[in-house]
């Protein structure tokens, strides 16, 4: 899905867009580390100090998709708004914070991507949805491809999948073998 993303985001024409799918590309990226870190059987037989590293870059990799998640829901959903803000250095900033949270001790790491996945994962996925919609709905309007039309469809029912498995299934207090699957299928999406 990167590499696609990474193909089309080149080509877009207006900056903003550029920008929204450059978030995007930036979260499927992040959430593919998260879910290769998150097979520990994978690192099993490997020193201590690396199951700590992949243990802590598993966590990383999950605020920053689930940042830049955010960002890209609150990037779609104000795309054909006249009065635009330049959301670049959201995603930095919010990335500090939580590295401020985390060095400061105030926040524990399994709570930390638990905040995250909440507050950022969960809410963005709903914009981004709510974002395609619209998205959707103008370009249909005006007369937009088929193909950029379906696509819009398959991102924001992608993105409601991707909100129930991150909001839904992951609070429930047993996630088991088939919670995992389902998020790394909707990742995937």
């Amino acid at each position: 899905m990167s590499f696609v993303l990474i193909k089309k985001s080149r080509r877009a024409t207006d900056a903003h867009l550029k920008n929204i799918f450059w978030a995007l590309t930036v979260f499927a990226i992040m959430k593919a580390g998260a879910s290769i870190a998150s097979y520990e059987w994978f690192f099993a037989d490997t020193p201590l100090y690396i199951s700590t590293i992949t243990a802590n870059s598993r966590i990383m990799f999950a605020v920053i998709a689930n940042i830049f998640l955010f960002h890209f829901g609150i990037s779609i959903l104000t795309y054909k708004i006249d009065t635009r803000i330049d959301y670049k250095i959201f995603p930095v900033l919010l990335f500090i914070g939580y590295m401020l949270l985390y060095v400061s001790g105030s926040i524990e790491s399994s709570e930390l991507e638990k905040t995250s996945r909440f507050s950022f994962g969960y809410n963005g996925a709903i914009l981004g949805f709510v974002g395609c919609i619209n998205l959707y709905l103008n370009k249909k309007k005006r007369g937009g491809r088929r193909k950029v039309l379906y696509g819009l469809l398959l991102l924001g029912g992608g993105l409601v999948a991707y909100a129930v498995t991150e909001g839904i299934l992951s609070a429930s207090s047993s996630p088991g073998t088939g919670t995992k699957i389902l998020e790394v299928v909707t990742a995937g999406i």
